[in-house]
């Protein structure tokens, strides 16, 4: 896909929605709300505090003193922006197997989170997993859209990428407190991926994990029932026969290594979520997203 084709899908299906994050705000003035931190000045009162010298007499509540004979001011709830980062898992992984094509649909949803960062102008950023380049450009208006569109278009699915390790580099990289959404098959042992996990809550960010996991590794038995597998990112081999036993310990591990993943993100209150490859994305982002409160309308 163009990334003009890209952009304009997900203008046309996304448009009319945001992001809703919880923690991970940034100290610049934006859309969202933030109860609990009341401030000298916005547009929603949330709370009064004593009068003191040097308040503005604008936010004095007038009213107050008149019945009450109490000097009170007004307290606003706190609006700030959120920085958006999404992490883009394009190891050689992602490439296999070839008719899921899994890297296309996580740009295909990291274009949809894009589009809704934008919308609220979101400071986003979009950068490949492992790749040690310092600082990626942060795009701030939904005219970005397709510089951001052009940047996941490039993304190829090439090498190995130790996934716990390069979330914590970007962490240590980038220390300021965001929404972070990692987009990957998540191809790794649950305990090298919670200590990146841990890495970015320690910044105090949001930690989204989404899964894209291909039909055929739900259904291995669609593509064969013997062969030799062959890991594309170590080149290790291993001769395989799916008989009804071997089929009944793969469903096993598997089931086992999905709620290990789901347990990661409990343990460091993060989120989870999975979407399967030949599922559209608009109905991830309005199903499981939207009943994670993790989406919008505006």
């Amino acid at each position: 896909m163009t990334p003009d084709a890209l952009a304009a899908r997900a203008a046309d299906a996304y448009g009319g929605l945001a992001l809703r994050i919880r923690r991970g705000m940034g100290t610049r003035i934006g859309d969202h709300r933030v109860p609990g931190r009341p401030q000298a000045a916005g547009l929603e009162i949330e709370s009064y505090r004593p009068y003191a010298p040097g308040d503005d007499l604008r936010h004095l509540e007038w009213s107050a003193m008149a019945r009450l004979d109490v000097l009170l001011t007004r307290r606003f709830t706190a609006e700030r922006e959120v920085p958006v980062h999404l992490l883009v898992d394009a190891s050689a992984s992602m490439g296999v197997p070839a008719r899921d094509a899994k890297l296309a649909v996580a740009c295909e949803l990291a274009m949809a989170l894009a589009c809704m960062a934008l919308a609220t102008n979101d400071p986003v950023r979009v950068a490949r997993l492992g790749d040690d380049a310092g600082r990626t450009p942060a795009f701030r208006r939904p005219a970005s859209a397709l510089r951001v569109a052009a940047l996941l278009c490039d993304l190829a699915a090439a090498g190995p990428v130790d996934l716990g390790a390069a979330l914590a580099a970007y962490a240590d990289r980038h220390r300021e407190p965001g929404a972070v959404f990692v987009v990957s098959d998540f191809m790794i042992e649950p305990d090298a991926l919670e200590r990146g996990v841990q890495a970015l809550r320690a910044r105090r960010s949001e930690v989204v994990l989404l899964h894209v996991i291909g039909r055929g590794e739900l259904d291995p038995g669609r593509d064969f029932t013997h062969g030799v597998l062959a890991d594309v990112e170590s080149g290790a081999t291993h001769p395989i026969v799916l008989t009804a036993a071997v089929r009944r310990g793969y469903d096993a591990r598997l089931a086992a290594h999905l709620a290990a993943l789901d347990a990661v993100a409990v343990r460091n209150r993060a989120w989870y979520a999975r979407l399967a490859s030949d599922e559209p994305v608009g109905d991830f982002i309005g199903g499981p997203l939207a009943r994670l409160g993790l989406v919008r309308r505006r």
